[in-house]
């Protein structure tokens, strides 16, 4: 799959999934790392606005099956800390 495509849907099921946290961005970013098959994807979000005073969260790992579970744990704990 296209790492752009891949991009993208990643970005619409994480707006969907976290809709109840209405944020007013989450930023989505894959990359290739050149080391192998593996892909890294970063997601930011933000609440109350656009710029870096406003981000909540930034997230960065191995794109796997299991990242979207990993970034909502990681979300939980980050709002129960607060």
């Amino acid at each position: 799959m296209k790492l752009h495509r891949q991009e993208r849907l990643m970005e619409r099921l994480l707006k969907f999934r976290l809709k109840d946290y209405n944020f007013s961005l989450i930023k989505v970013e894959c990359y290739d790392r050149f080391e192998g098959d593996n892909y890294m994807c970063r997601v930011e979000v933000f609440k109350g606005g656009n710029s870096i005073k406003n981000r909540i969260m930034k997230y960065e790992s191995e794109l796997n099956g299991t990242f979207v579970v990993e970034f909502e744990n990681r979300l939980e704990l980050q709002f129960s800390m607060n």
